[in-house]
C-alpha cells in the first residue's frame, strides 16, 4: 500500500515539472528595447513627425529665388505748358513716328500738362551707306560730282540724354538753283579724331542761289566717356549737289508774306502766308523755317508740308503756323523761312 503511494506521489511530481516547463516556451520574456520608436504628435487632422535626436534627413533642395532680368529704366517727360510732340522728339532726338507710336498717340492729339511720355530712345536707327544713291524706278542713278558749295555756322548741342545735336546749314554759291544736297557729317575729337559718322539731307528740295539751307544730325548714342560738348567738333563734306535736272524741274520757289515770329512758351511761332507768284499752279508746298541766335547760329528749324494733294492756283494763299523748339539756352534773335512747290501740270 506505502508502495503505490508512492508511486503515484513520483507521478504527481513528474506531471507538475512538465507543465512549469510548458509555461516557460508557449510565454516568451519580454525583450528590452534598444532605441525609442518615432513617435506622432496629432493636431487636427495633420500628423506632424516627432524627429529622433541624432538621426540624418536628405535636405530638401531650396527652390530657386526668381531674379527679374534688368531692363532699362526708361527716361519720360512730364508735358509742361507750350510741349508740343514734335518739339519733344526734337529735344530728345528721337523720330516724331516713334514717339506717338510708343505712347500710343494720335499725331494731332493734344496734350494735357502733367501728362508722362515714354521716350523710345532704343529705337533702330537707319544705316545709309555714304555715296549710294537711292533707287529710282528700280535703277541706281550715278552720283554726279558735287557742286561746290559752303556751310555756314555748324554748331554742337548735347541732348538732355547724352546724345548730340550737330546743326548747321548749306549756302548756295553757285549761282544756279541746286538739289539733292546730300552731306557726310562727322563727329570727332577736337584734334581731328573722327569718332562717328552719317549722311544728312540739307532740309531743301530747291535751293536758290546765295539761299541757305539747314541740316542736323543725330549722334545719340556717342563712345563711352565723350560727354563735353567742348571737347567734340562736327565736320562737313558733301557726298552730292546738283543743279535742278530734268527729274528735280519740277519745283519752283515760292513767296512768303505777312511772316511774323514771337516767343510762345518754351517754344518760338512763326506764322505767314505762302503765295504762289509763278506762272503755274503748285501743290505739294513745302515750308522750312529756320531759327538763329543773336551770332546767327542756328538754334532750330522745322520742315512741314502743305496742300499734299490740293492744288495752289496762281495768285492764291496759303497760311502756315509753326512751332519749334530751340536748343540751347541762347533766346532767337531771327528766323529764316523757305517756301517751294510742285507743279501741278
Amino acid at each position: 500500500m506505502r508502495r503505490f503511494w508512492d508511486v503515484g506521489a513520483l507521478l504527481v511530481i513528474v506531471f507538475s515539472f512538465c507543465l512549469t516547463a510548458c509555461d516557460a516556451i508557449l510565454t516568451p520574456p519580454p525583450q528590452t528595447p534598444t532605441s525609442t520608436p518615432t513617435s506622432l504628435s496629432f493636431s487636427g487632422a495633420k500628423a506632424t513627425p516627432t524627429i529622433i535626436p541624432g538621426t540624418f534627413l536628405t535636405p530638401i533642395p531650396p527652390t530657386p529665388t526668381f531674379t527679374p532680368t534688368p531692363v532699362p529704366t526708361p527716361v519720360v517727360h512730364v508735358i509742361e505748358q507750350g510741349d508740343t510732340l514734335f518739339g519733344i522728339a526734337l529735344e530728345y532726338g528721337v523720330s516724331f513716328d516713334a514717339l506717338v507710336r510708343v505712347n500710343g498717340l494720335d499725331a494731332e492729339q493734344i496734350l494735357r500738362i502733367g501728362q508722362t511720355l515714354v521716350i523710345p530712345l532704343d529705337e533702330e536707327e537707319e544705316s545709309v551707306v555714304p555715296g549710294i544713291a537711292a533707287p529710282v524706278n528700280n535703277l541706281i542713278l550715278p552720283t554726279p560730282t558735287p557742286l561746290s558749295l559752303s556751310t555756314m555756322e555748324v554748331v554742337l548741342y548735347k541732348t538732355p540724354v547724352g546724345g548730340f545735336w550737330c546743326m548747321g546749314e548749306v549756302l548756295n554759291t553757285t549761282g544756279m538753283p541746286v538739289t539733292n544736297l546730300q552731306l557726310l557729317v562727322t563727329l570727332a575729337t577736337v584734334d581731328g579724331t573722327p569718332l562717328l559718322s552719317q549722311v544728312a539731307l540739307a532740309a531743301a528740295d530747291y535751293l536758290g542761289s546765295e539761299q541757305r539751307a539747314p541740316f542736323a544730325v543725330l549722334f545719340q548714342n556717342p563712345p563711352a566717356g565723350v560727354s563735353d560738348v567742348a571737347t567734340l567738333r562736327c565736320h562737313v563734306s558733301f557726298l552730292r549737289s546738283e543743279p535742278v535736272g530734268e527729274i528735280t524741274a519740277g519745283f519752283v520757289a515760292l513767296n512768303t508774306e505777312d511772316v511774323e515770329g514771337a516767343v510762345s512758351g518754351p517754344q518760338y511761332r512763326v506764322r505767314g502766308n505762302v503765295v504762289n507768284t509763278t506762272d503755274t499752279a503748285v501743290q505739294r508746298i513745302v515750308v522750312v523755317v529756320t531759327l538763329y541766335d543773336i551770332d546767327e547760329k542756328i538754334l532750330a528749324y522745322r520742315q512741314i508740308v502743305l496742300r499734299e494733294e490740293q492744288v495752289l492756283d496762281v495768285g492764291q494763299m496759303q497760311s502756315f503756323s509753326l512751332l519749334l523748339t530751340p536748343q540751347g539756352i541762347a533766346v532767337p534773335a531771327s528766323f529764316q523761312v523757305l517756301a517751294w512747290g510742285n507743279r501741278a501740270d
